[in-house]
């Protein structure tokens, strides 16, 4: 799982996403990073190979323009010659011209033995002409049968571009590529078509969402979130659609893949009494609480596994209980570090 943030509001959003990645990198990213922000009928964009703190020392990342915009930190690559195109945010572009700009939170997860059905419509985008800037030869993400390959990510930024450019607005566009290119995941989108919001679409994975007065907030895990935006929500399950400065508007996926586990107080419940008790034990990672939790999801094809574990984090972190560690292991190549944060309980 990686982790991803918006902002859309008065300030310029660069900063802001900054600090939010930065608080949440750890907890399960860090070693490809990205950002992209609209300003003025153009979208800017910088990533690489490592984590925030490269991202800020190699690019201008920190002074692009704009007062809406996305950012993205990774988990680490399949094959080590992944290179910068492996990173968030995707891109589209028309006569050279970047139009849409993408991240994404999640994995094939259920889906996995679709992989046919994401091979068949990678080879079908390209039969058509369509860039895919991740494609490279070897084997990575999803491997194509001419010997190269490319991120199924990069595949799915793609297809919803396809769909806008037949007619379909962004959001739209992004539900019908979850039904077509079904993934456990959430994205995030800036397009040339929506200006004035976020577009977004969550499946399953995690997306909070907060407002205060100069502005709306996006974030993996809403303890990130400023004090002056402390009343948060997640997007709502399976539904696509805009995220505006003070306000968003959604609307149910047409079709739906797959089922997902509904967040019941029981279940809610138990989840917090299994992370308290695993936190109190000694210090853990978001990967180890959500092994000890997925058996609540157990009967459904999709979970929502991360929404708890942030959710209940976030509780904790605001009741003053939440002891965070940060320590660096090594990065997706040599000579680059990726930062995890180990949590406990005070």
């Amino acid at each position: 799982m990686c982790n991803i943030a918006g902002y859309i509001g008065e300030r310029r959003a660069a900063p802001i996403l900054i600090e939010m990645l930065r608080a949440q990198e750890g907890l399960n990213a860090g070693f490809y990073t990205g950002i992209a922000t609209l300003h003025e009928g153009k979208i800017h964009y910088r990533k690489l190979v490592g984590n925030l703190d490269d991202l800020l020392a190699n690019t201008d990342a920190a002074d692009l323009p704009g007062s809406i915009g996305i950012i993205h930190s990774r988990t680490p690559g399949a094959s080590a010659f992944e290179g910068v195109e492996y990173a968030h945010p995707f891109v589209t572009r028309r006569e050279g011209e970047v139009v849409a700009a993408m991240v994404l939170n999640g994995t094939a997860g259920c889906f996995k033995p679709r992989r046919a059905e994401r091979i068949a419509i990678t080879e079908r985008l390209l039969r058509e002409g369509v860039e895919i800037p991740s494609r490279c030869k070897g084997e990575g993400n999803l491997n194509l049968p001419d010997g190269t390959c490319v991120h199924s990510s990069d595949v799915f930024c793609q297809l919803v571009d396809s769909h806008v450019r037949a007619g379909l607005d962004v959001a739209s566009g992004a539900a019908r590529t979850f039904f077509e290119l079904p993934m456990e995941a959430v994205v995030l989108m800036l397009s040339l078509t929506r200006q004035d919001a976020i577009a977004f679409a969550r499946m399953n994975f995690p997306m909070h969402v907060a407002f205060c007065a100069h502005g709306a907030y996006l974030a993996t895990a809403p303890q990130v979130f400023p004090t002056d935006a402390r009343d948060y929500t997640l997007l709502p399950l399976q539904h696509a659609g805009y995220v505006y400065a003070d306000h968003f508007e959604a609307k149910p996926f047409p079709k739906l893949p797959a089922s997902v586990a509904p967040l019941t107080p029981s279940l809610w419940q138990r989840a917090n009494e299994i992370i308290v008790k695993k936190l109190a034990e000694g210090e853990q990672t978001v990967s180890t609480l959500a092994e000890v939790i997925r058996p609540l999801f157990e009967g459904y094809e999709c979970g929502q596994v991360g929404a708890v574990i942030y959710a209940v984090l976030c509780e904790l972190h605001r009741a003053g209980k939440l002891v965070q560690r940060v320590a660096y292991i090594k990065g997706q190549f040599e000579g680059l570090k990726a930062p995890e944060t180990y949590l406990t309980i005070a």
